[in-house]
């Protein structure tokens, strides 16, 4: 039978949500790619910004640039879009803050031809460092270079190497194979890619790898994985390992396939670990916990081989050792029984991240009686006060946008080593506080008079005080 040619060699998918700043470099990075027929289809996302112009005045300049306008529907639907529009004989996805370096796709186009692969895995480069990089900074194995192989058997080599990349990105796809396969992206959630490319690599009959150096990875902490919220990650997290799990049903460990499920589990429990790694960052009872299969490791390790059931084992342990820390956290006495404190008119303190020790160093029972103090966030709207430890805010997981209620306190407090130099001189961020508190690092808690946040709970007692008396005297 002979073969239609194609009118386009490969369709680069890129969604574009709010990157006005970083658009232009990714788009005349894709036109700077020769001797290959492409089509660049910009999917503007419901961008609030310039980014849809700044698509569409590309577009005018350069008919191989197409511009689809759509409601906000996420990176996945955006996506799901392009695959629609798309008529290349293969396909790319591209981040719209990231770049490619020149001529690569057409390097990779060709490596595709040659060996009629279905999945074409490339290098990756790190924008800052410019160093080449791949899955967690393990090399893949040099006999795996450039030699046809299964999808399954790619998978299970780079998933034993440490050199597996799930970020979809990384690899050109041919269009007949996603459309046979039914490849759609799972809408309304994170992590997508985690839940893609393991199931679209093991369902490909000829998988090459090449050691081309292709994709720039912007770290942009603007982007939606530095900016979503804590809880969304989480839900999207224990749906893509319930998925996975789902996926594996497919295999038997007694059957051909039963390698496979081996080191799929072994991806799946890496994954599981990360989730369960979130909950340190989850002070917050009022999230409930998605379902899960954290118990088939126990379950279905009998069956396992001995290396990836180590390796699951460990990945277990992790998993359910921070379950164990969250579950300890949310019975704690400055968890516990906070509701019905309050409820009786106790006034609240809530102390919205601690120190790096994660430790109050304070007795319950040195809390003052018209006080209660706890560390869990479902609290901050009713809260009389809350603290900040600055120098970590900005690692920690904000939860809302911190609308600060009427009357609420906000206090800094840091250690004497962390007070200067740094970013909590901004005049700006100074305002925002009604009191600042400095600790002596190297004090001994024990041997104090008395704890800084039993002071804390006097002085919010007296400004209060100071606030209604100027109040009154207007």
């Amino acid at each position: 039978m002979k073969t239609v040619k194609q009118d386009i060699d490969l369709s680069i998918i890129v969604p574009v949500y709010n990157v006005e700043e970083y658009l232009p470099v990714c788009i005349d990075s894709l036109l700077q790619q020769h001797d290959i027929r492409l089509e660049i289809i910009l999917i503007d996302d419901g961008s609030t910004d310039r980014s849809g112009a700044i698509a569409d005045r590309y577009a005018e300049k350069d008919n191989r640039i197409k511009v689809i306008h759509r409601k906000n529907g996420g990176a996945s639907a955006a996506r799901n879009a392009g695959l629609e529009f798309a008529r290349g004989e293969y396909i790319a996805f591209v981040d719209s803050d990231d770049w490619v370096k020149e001529d690569s796709l057409c390097k990779l186009y060709r490596e595709a031809i040659k060996y009629r692969a279905e999945v074409v895995m490339a290098a990756l480069m790190n924008q800052q460092s410019n160093q080449v990089i791949s899955g967690c900074y393990k090399p893949v194995p040099k006999e795996l270079l450039y030699t046809p192989t299964c999808g399954k058997e790619g998978f299970m080599r780079m998933v034993k190497t440490w050199s597996y990349v799930s970020m979809i990105w990384n690899y050109l796809y041919r269009r007949d194979f996603l459309k046979k396969i039914q490849a759609r992206f799972e809408e309304g959630i994170m992590y997508e890619d985690e839940l893609w490319s393991p199931g679209v690599l093991c369902q490909a009959e000829r998988l090459v790898v090449t050691d081309i150096e292709f994709y720039y990875y912007r770290q942009n902490k603007e982007s939606v994985m530095f900016t979503t919220n804590l809880f969304r990650r989480l839900d999207s997290m224990f749906r893509v390992t319930g998925k996975l799990m789902e996926f594996a049903d497919r295999f038997e460990f007694s059957g051909k396939d039963g390698e496979l499920k081996n080191w799929w589990y072994v991806n799946t429990f890496w994954l599981y670990s990360r989730a369960f790694a979130m909950l340190r960052y989850v002070k917050n009872t009022s999230y409930s916990l998605p379902k899960h299969q954290l118990d088939r490791f126990w379950r279905d390790c009998w069956e396992m081989m001995p290396e990836p059931q180590r390796i699951c084992r460990n990945f277990f342990n992790k998993a359910e050792t921070d379950l164990k820390k969250y579950i300890e956290w949310c019975s704690s006495d400055w968890v516990a029984s906070v509701g019905s404190q309050i409820n009786v008119g106790k006034k609240l303190m809530l102390i919205y991240n601690v120190l790096p020790d994660e430790d109050l160093s304070l007795k319950i029972e040195d809390v003052p009686s018209d006080w209660v103090i706890t560390t869990d966030r479902r609290y901050f709207q009713r809260a009389d006060a809350v603290v900040f430890h600055l120098p970590t805010l900005y690692r920690e997981e904000i939860e809302h946008d911190f609308d600060r209620q009427e009357r609420q306190f906000w206090v800094s407090l840091c250690l004497e080593s962390e007070s200067e130099g740094s970013w909590m001189e901004d005049p700006e961020i100074r305002d925002s506080f009604d009191l600042w508190m400095t600790c002596r690092q190297d004090a001994d808690v024990e041997l104090q008079k008395e704890h800084p946040l039993v002071r804390l709970c006097r002085n919010v007692d007296e400004k209060r005080l100071s606030q209604k008396k100027t109040n009154y005297r207007k």
